[in-house]
């Protein structure tokens, strides 16, 4: 069977507009000339469409909706951590004393005095406060995370053991529950947290589970406030992150509330849940073109549950590692990579490290928390700090308006309006070649 024949017989058993006029014998050639620029003209536009079709799946398949959210009862209460720059005198005499047998009356009691203080204090965002100890060999091999756990001894104990979360706090709420906050080695420096991936903040070198609170759930029926005793003393400058109770707290995140305050003072923050939910229909689209997972479709491989929270600190450890060859001691994760020492952490100030573009997307499904209004004053009696939160009448929900099954008869309304091709059309040249 020649390829003259075969072309023949499928141009003119063929149902695409004009197609059987160039086969036929009688045509004269510029009729055939003039079915042939319709073809053109036919395929081009009907290819142009398909395209614009697939360039709307692929940047708006999904739009936002609203929804009441009366009568639900599964809000969760926001995340709390809860960092600060106390510090023991006694303490800080005794490290300096052990690391570099240095006392009081010497003249690098000060030096080394000072820099226990930065170290006390540090977080993502003031690692330059590090710059006069650079190039001191002496703080070279200094486990820094170690040093700040003894620092903190009399509010956290230097090693895992059971007594961990008993000298982690116990604080007390308006409706008289007792919160437990579990240690957490952060961004922020070591702190206190309420987060559910306690797991992955274990500032003691195993990626184990602290005791925490359970999650509480609020409802339009019942109040979720919570009243916070720091417990420390009045000199000490106190921040206070509101989070994602499901995410690790991440410094500087959209979604992240920071206050700082003196502990001699009480605040109060009223804070606003905002919702966002999914059809079912947005799971089955890629997540290249929803722009958002859900927690089960993780790629990450120091965390075993996608959240952006955590995907942001990988993506920051990563960074690191390849920017200064080491990792800041803020991540429990990784613990095979080098921690950084002093010159190390100074290289990632130099780098902009945090400044690494990170591609982690909100959830699809997901919580946060807005600032509506919040009264700071000083008080003579003890500081307490309360967080009120509210509840949504709205919600926001994502809805697919340009699934694949629609993507596909757009194609084949495209290809059917222009060239008059279909299915049939396809499987009649198949059929032609299969005989």
């Amino acid at each position: 069977m020649s390829f003259k024949y075969l072309a023949e017989r499928i141009c003119t058993e063929s149902s695409v507009h004009g197609l059987p006029y160039l086969v036929k014998r009688e045509l004269h050639w510029t009729e055939r000339l003039f079915w042939i620029a319709v073809l053109i003209s036919a395929t081009y536009f009907s290819i142009n469409m398909c395209l614009n079709q697939w360039e709307r799946f692929r940047e708006n398949p999904i739009v936002y909706a609203m929804e009441l959210t009366w009568g639900k009862s599964d809000f969760p209460y926001a995340g709390i951590t809860i960092c600060s720059n106390y510090y023991d005198e006694e303490a800080f005499t005794r490290l300096i004393q052990e690391n570099w047998q240095v006392k009081p009356n010497d003249t690098k009691y000060q030096y080394y005095w000072q820099f226990l203080s930065v170290l006390n204090s540090l977080h993502v965002d003031n690692l330059k406060s590090l710059t006069p100890f650079a190039k001191d060999k002496n703080l070279k091999k200094l486990k820094l995370l170690d040093v700040l756990l003894q620092l903190h001894a009399k509010r956290f104990p230097t090693q895992l053991n059971d007594s961990v979360t008993l000298s982690s706090g116990l604080l007390i709420d308006l409706d008289n529950r007792f919160n437990l906050y579990a240690p957490a080695i952060t961004e922020g420096g070591l702190c206190k947290t309420t987060s559910q991936l306690s797991k992955y903040t274990n500032p003691y070198g195993k990626l184990v589970s602290l005791s925490v609170s359970k999650v509480i759930y609020c409802g339009f029926l019942n109040e979720c406030n919570t009243k916070i005793l720091p417990l420390v003393d009045s000199k000490t400058d106190i921040r206070i992150y509101i989070h994602n109770v499901f995410d690790v707290v991440m410094p500087g995140d959209r979604n992240t509330i920071l206050h700082e305050i003196k502990a001699d003072g009480s605040l109060t923050m009223e804070l606003l849940l905002s919702a966002t939910t999914a059809e079912s229909g947005v799971r089955n689209l890629p997540i290249q073109y929803r722009k958002c997972r859900y927690p089960d479709e993780n790629v990450l491989k120091y965390f075993e549950i996608y959240r952006p929270g955590v995907c942001r600190s990988e993506c920051r450890i990563d960074a690191a590692l390849r920017l200064c060859k080491c990792k800041p001691y803020f991540y429990a994760v990784a613990p095979e990579a080098p921690i950084c020492d002093v010159d190390g952490m100074l290289c990632l100030d130099r780098k902009n490290w945090t400044q690494t573009p990170c591609n982690c997307v909100p959830l699809c499904e997901e919580i946060n928390y807005n600032l509506q209004k919040i009264l700071q004053k000083t008080s003579k009696f003890e500081s307490t700090i309360i967080v009120m939160l509210n509840l949504p009448s709205m919600a926001i929900k994502r809805r697919v308006v340009f699934s694949t099954d629609q993507l596909v008869v757009s194609f084949g309304g495209a290809i059917n309006l222009f060239l008059g091709a279909s299915f049939i059309s396809v499987f009649n040249v198949v059929y032609i070649f299969a005989q």
